[in-house]
């Protein structure tokens, strides 16, 4: 008589029953391979750790430079200072400029700075913060602010991959997310700060689809945004004020201002380039219709002309 091992049959039954049990405590199957961590899940707002994609596995001598010892102050202000602008994907971006708001607002920064600087202390240095924080003002909206951060070398990395102020693209029935649609998003930071421009050999190995993204450099973001507004001189002392202004601008004025012109002219740059890119596709596309458009007619059969009477 025959006997047929049962022994594939008790491992496949193992493998279903571990994912009935990871299905029944609400978590995806491939949640145990992935390494991710949840450090903060207030309130619709989630805060966590995952691998580093710009850092490559095995050997190499880029890790970040975490645990990273910020503050929630010094956080709120280095997110503070930056902004988004994007459209959505509509047309009308290619031809008008979309203004830039807060990456967060007053509010959001104030509620998530903390959670963010905990979680910098956290990561280790081949890891990065992530972020997913609901639409403020508002009860329920499919629409979130999603990305993440990590700190390397003197410099904050920002990485942007939705927001809520842009609503949500049109999936045509699908709830997945296409992660080629951006929706137009540019990351900016406000004045008097900049981006940093991050020399070649410092420069992340960005992912594929993390196109979307900013560099600041630490120390100067916070000093330009923590110092102190001019005081205004009253008409008394307006004598004194004037005779050290006859001097001219120091020399550091001269190279801040330089350095704003030059960003100016970088940002300048980058737009036109951009909407250089989106008139093409968009001729492109318009051709490619027409061209469809011609191939799809009938072709024109002569007509017969009626013989004379």
């Amino acid at each position: 008589m025959r006997t047929v091992s049962t022994a594939p049959f008790r491992s496949t039954r193992w493998v279903v029953g571990i994912g009935l049990v990871l299905a029944a405590a609400g978590l995806p199957a491939c949640a145990a391979w992935t390494g991710e961590k949840t450090t903060y899940n207030q309130g619709g707002a989630k805060v966590g750790l995952e691998r580093d994609p710009t850092i490559a596995r095995g050997k190499t001598e880029v890790y970040n430079a975490h645990p990273a010892n910020l503050t929630a102050a010094e956080v709120r202000t280095l997110l503070g200072a930056v902004e988004v602008s994007g459209w959505t994907g509509t047309i009308v971006g290619i031809f008008e400029n979309p203004r830039p708001v807060p990456l967060l607002t007053d509010e959001q920064l104030g509620a998530y700075s903390d959670p963010v600087a905990d979680a910098l202390r956290q990561a280790g240095p081949a890891e990065r913060v992530t972020f997913s924080f609901p639409k403020p003002d508002v009860k329920y909206s499919e629409n979130r602010t999603i990305g993440s951060l990590f700190v390397r070398d003197k410099y904050l990395h920002v990485v942007l991959t939705d927001h809520s102020s842009l609503t949500r693209a049109d999936t045509g029935g699908d709830d997945l997310k296409d992660p080629r649609d951006t929706k137009g998003m540019k990351l900016w930071v406000a004045r008097p700060a900049h981006a940093a421009i991050v020399p070649d050999l410092q420069e992340p190995n960005w992912a594929a689809f993390e196109t979307v993204h900013v560099s600041l450099n630490m120390q100067e973001v916070i000093a330009l945004r923590s110092a102190k507004p001019p005081v205004q001189v009253g008409r008394e002392s307006a004598g004194t004020s004037s005779l050290a202004n006859d001097a001219g601008p120091s020399k550091q004025d001269l190279q801040n201002q330089v350095r704003e012109l030059t960003n100016s002219n970088l940002e300048l740059r980058g737009r036109l380039d951009d909407q250089a890119k989106q008139m093409k596709a968009l001729t492109d596309e318009m051709n490619r219709l027409r061209l469809e458009m011609d191939q799809g007619r009938p072709p024109k059969t002569p007509s017969r002309k009626s013989p004379a009477p």
